[in-house]
């Protein structure tokens, strides 16, 4: 009997080794390891997705906060970018521009974001048909923003978080210390955060590593209460390895378990879109929905008419879904997009009329659209109706004030208008319009440009009605808008010239000639001056060898006169002499 019960004893002793390796295998595998790289591309379709350039630039833009207290949020953003720099052995370098085309756009919200993400953050992958990518990172402003070291310790920790998604870490760690555990309260990377990063930075972007991933997804899956962000990660693998009925079937369990998630109903699109199935992918949803229709199947079509172009038909059904439930930004966006798109085929064909209207009916669904307002002056602009097209961009800007794009088409609708004055005569409207577009644009060289014609223009005619001053005038205007402009240089070297101020002349010619030494105008200007300084000086020595000549001539006849009167009285006075007065 106590043999009995020593193997069942030792039987037990085995089962529960056994099942405790099962569970270290399973559950905390990544707790031993030395790095967490086989989990980094779960998130990005089982693919290495990292900039390949360096720097990497961001734009990091001031979050509508009181103005004393922005500073913290982007010292924030700035102590991130520090530490995964200062881990990248040389890899890692940042950029900050102010420019909405930087690899990483940094957005403040105070709206909620998505239930897979972290509540305060979220990096998303935008992918172009190009092959290209950026990285958006939402970041949540809760509460009252303030500068305490406490709210900024955590904002520290997602913003930490968010840009290792964004430089190539699209999965999490299973360890809590890492930066890169899913909702992370580190504030420094960790050894194996180092590791990890070193590891990713030894392979080139676009390296499938499809097996890792579905491994770790799966096993994610086995042990997660709410799955379903997991299942459509997982789906997006099988579609990025060809495993296209594997991906069907993992992005249809991530819809059954989350209606909302839009991103498996377009990945869906997407395979669909590739095998050309769009009526019966179509007839699949519309069928899936049932009798009561829901919003995201309705989006989930659209987003089907929209792949094959068919703009109305998208529309219908994005408009239809975000009306049954307004929280579906996805199905907004995706309408936006589907006006601007049709929008721009139209003007494209040059039916710019059919533009207008279709944008003007897009605004009465939604009428605080950027992106419908700055299409509506891209259309007007295109129609060459500057002053509706800056009217629009303006109402643009009234919606983001930060939009440079409608800035910069202001800037060229001003320019445009100048350049009609232009060609009118209408030169001092012109310069008040050019004027204007570098206001918006510092940087438009068409208006640069505009203004000295303008300038130069006023300038010759006040020269040729002998306004010798104010002619000066514009040409310094136009010195000052560019100093290589040659045709200024002679214009003022011909002011000098009215003036007789030959000196000043030759000066201004001889700076026109080093800009363009093939200037004919300036080079016989020089000569002819210098021709009637040396005539004139020729003239004065003449003049003074005359005078000389006359003053001589005068001197001898005066001599002469002189000298003759002289001989004629010495004769009388000797006689008186000789014979006496009275004898004479």
């Amino acid at each position: 009997m106590s043999f009995i019960r020593a193997v069942k004893m030792k039987s037990k002793i085995i089962l529960f080794y056994l099942l405790l390796s099962i569970f270290i295998s399973v559950f905390i595998p990544d707790l031993f390891a030395d790095n967490y790289f086989n989990r980094i591309t779960m998130a990005s379709d089982g693919r290495i997705v990292r900039f390949s350039h360096s720097p990497v630039t961001i734009n990091i833009p001031s979050p509508n906060i009181p103005d004393d207290l922005k500073k913290y949020y982007i010292d924030d953003v700035e102590y991130a970018l520090e530490q995964w720099a200062s881990i990248s052995e040389g890899n890692l370098r940042f950029k900050r521009i102010d420019s909405e085309n930087a690899d990483i756009r940094i957005c403040w919200t105070e709206k909620m974001l998505s239930g897979e993400a972290d509540p305060l953050g979220e990096a998303s992958l935008v992918r172009f048909d190009s092959g290209g990518f950026y990285i958006n990172i939402s970041v949540l402003i809760k509460g009252i923003p303030s500068s305490s070291a406490t709210l900024h310790n955590e904002i520290r920790s997602v913003l930490l978080h968010e840009i290792g998604h964004a430089i190539g870490l699209w999965g999490h760690s299973k360890d809590p210390n890492d930066v890169m555990y899913f909702r992370s309260k580190a504030n420094y990377p960790t050894r194996r955060d180092k590791e990890t990063l070193l590891k990713l930075y030894s392979y080139a972007s676009g390296t499938p590593l499809h097996d890792f991933a579905i491994a770790e997804l799966k096993s994610d899956i086995s042990v997660t209460s709410d799955p379903s962000h997991l299942h459509f990660w997982l789906g997006s693998v099988y579609a990025d390895k060809g495993d296209d009925e594997l991906a069907i079937n993992e992005l249809n369990l991530a819809l059954k378990l989350d209606p909302t998630l839009l991103k498996a109903a377009d990945r869906l699109a997407r395979i669909f879109q590739k095998e050309g199935m769009y009526d019966k992918a179509i007839q699949y949803y519309s069928k899936a929905s049932g009798n009561e229709q829901s919003p995201v199947f309705l989006s989930m079509i659209g987003m089907l008419h929209f792949q094959q172009k068919k703009y109305d038909k998208a529309i219908l059904y994005f408009e239809k879904a975000y009306q049954m439930d307004n929280k579906l930004s996805a199905a907004k966006n995706n309408a936006l997009t589907a006006y601007h798109l049709w929008a721009t085929d139209l003007i494209k064909d040059g039916k710019t009329e059919s533009a207008i209207s279709l944008l003007s009916k897009g605004l009465t669904s939604f009428p605080l659209s950027r992106m419908i307002y700055y299409d509506l002056g891209t259309a007007y602009d295109n129609n060459k109706q500057y002053d509706k097209a800056i009217e629009y961009y303006k109402k643009a800007l009234e919606v983001d004030p930060s939009f440079l794009s409608a800035k910069r088409d202001i800037a060229t609708c001003m320019n445009n208008l100048g350049a009609e004055k232009i060609k009118s005569g209408n030169l001092q409207e012109s310069i008040e319009f050019c004027s204007q577009a570098l206001d918006w644009d510092a940087d438009c060289w068409q208006a640069k440009k505009n203004l000295e014609l303008a300038n130069i223009g006023i300038a010759r005619i006040r020269y040729g009605s002998g306004e010798l001053d104010d002619a000066k005038t514009y040409f310094d205007n136009v010195l000052k808008l560019n100093p290589n402009n040659s045709e200024a240089y002679v214009g003022i070297g011909d002011i000098y010239y009215k003036k007789g101020m030959y000196k000043d002349a030759i000066k201004y010619y001889q700076s026109a000639l080093d800009i363009d030494p093939n200037i004919q105008y300036a080079k016989d200007g020089i000569a002819f001056i210098k021709y009637q300084t040396n005539a004139n000086r020729i003239k004065l020595i003449i003049f003074f060898i005359a005078l000389s000549l006359f003053l001589c001539i005068t001197g001898m006849i005066i001599y002469r006169s002189f000298h003759h009167r002289k001989r004629i009285t010495q004769p009388n006075q000797i006689r008186s002499k000789y014979y006496g007065k009275d004898n004479v």
